[in-house]
């Protein structure tokens, strides 16, 4: 498994894979949405943390009835060489910038989870200075040992997330998954 730096020792430190189904993440977005609402906290908009939060991201702006929904890019990979090979870096970066003046505007960040927190930190420092009258950050999936609390989170959990949309690049091996791709060309 290629795994950034940061996230590689917190794997370590996880007891064992949990494998997620649709109806776990949607029960946790409805959590989310729960937590949301008894805080009173309605975002303008909506920014996904890509790739990994587009999902979230994108069931709870459908589930909010939020069609403002925008995404910024953070990524530890340097190279990707051939689709599956890559060169990390130690600490994530912004790749693409958000396309969107949120001043003024309550936003909710989202990713899929905080493991170690400098995702999450890095993109708080960006959202600070891009003076937004209020800003919420949520995941899914909080592992204890994140240095950044989100201020919403489905659970916290201390297993390894295995996501249902990840199946497919998952099973690319698997016999079955082959078929499938080569009927579909």
């Amino acid at each position: 498994m290629t795994m950034n730096p940061a996230a590689k020792e917190y794997y370590e430190k996880s007891e064992g894979i949990v494998n997620l189904t649709w109806q776990d993440v949607e029960d946790d977005v409805l959590k989310i949405i729960g937590k949301m609402k008894a805080d009173g906290f309605e975002p303008d908009l909506i920014v996904s943390i890509a790739r990994s939060g587009l999902i979230p991201a994108s069931m709870i702006a459908y589930t909010l009835g939020n069609k403002q929904l925008y995404v910024i890019k953070v990524d530890f990979s340097l190279i990707q060489k051939d689709g599956k090979d890559q060169e990390l870096r130690d600490k994530p970066v912004i790749t693409q910038e958000l396309a969107k003046d949120v001043s003024g505007l309550k936003v909710l960040v989202v990713d899929e989870m905080v493991v170690s927190g400098s995702t999450l930190k890095l993109v708080k420092a960006y959202m600070d200075i891009k003076n937004p009258a209020e800003v919420k950050y949520c995941v899914l999936y909080k592992q204890p040992w994140a240095e950044f609390n989100p201020d919403y989170f489905g659970r916290e959990i201390i297993e390894w997330p295995i996501y249902p949309w990840k199946e497919l690049r998952n099973n690319i091996l698997d016999p079955r998954a082959k078929i499938k791709l080569e009927e579909n060309k």
